[in-house]
């Protein structure tokens, strides 16, 4: 898929694809914790269908969650120790944008900051809020979870990153090139197409 911006043409694959968790991986049990504890499900069975929109570059779906978001790698398929691929996410509503600069920034902030998606929220309405009373709120309701935590960080390898909030919200101010279109037809009326250059 190529599109235009100002006068230069940047080249680049567009589409959606499915990550799905390999078969012998399924039972294991960090993807229960980080459902459990983080409401993010990494994708099993999912099928493209199920994903009513068409990204701009390329979106390579990974997890789904209990609000209709979907996550993915934004330009290619990514992984803990592949960092070239931010994360980016898209709603019910067709509302999109990037999220981390890559899999393991996306981790740290879904594990320790449990008020994440909230600030997506606010942030892409213009509705005020405190962050610290935010924090505190969802710590006294999730009390419970520090258990689940320690494990997940202990499977994964990883630790508490004291600026994933303000990335998270330089991500969301920054002008994204992660466009979602309703369908690919609509994706064609602003971006011009040639057939080897795009997926699903």
């Amino acid at each position: 898929m190529g599109y235009f911006i100002e006068s230069e043409m940047e080249v680049v694959l567009a589409g959606k694809n499915i990550v799905p968790i390999p078969q012998n991986e399924r039972n294991l049990d960090i993807y229960k914790l980080l459902e459990k504890s983080c409401d993010v499900i990494f994708c099993t069975t999912q099928k493209l269908d199920d994903f009513q929109f068409y990204p701009v570059p390329c979106f390579w779906i990974f997890a789904v969650d209990n609000e209709g978001n979907c996550f993915g790698t934004i330009g290619g398929m990514g992984n803990l120790v592949d960092d070239n691929y931010s994360v980016g996410y898209v709603n019910k509503e067709g509302m999109c944008g990037k999220i981390s600069n890559n899999l393991k920034e996306f981790l740290e902030l879904i594990i320790f900051y449990p008020y994440w998606r909230d600030i997506i929220k606010y942030e892409k309405t213009g509705a005020s809020y405190d962050i610290n009373v935010m924090a505190m709120k969802k710590i006294e309701n999730n009390l419970h979870s520090s258990a689940d935590q320690h494990e997940i960080t202990k499977t994964l390898k990883l630790s508490r990153n004291p600026k994933s909030m303000e990335l998270l919200i330089s991500n969301i101010k920054s002008k994204s090139e992660f466009m979602v279109y309703g369908s690919k037809n609509e994706a064609q009326m602003t971006n011009t197409f040639w057939g080897m250059h795009f997926l699903d």
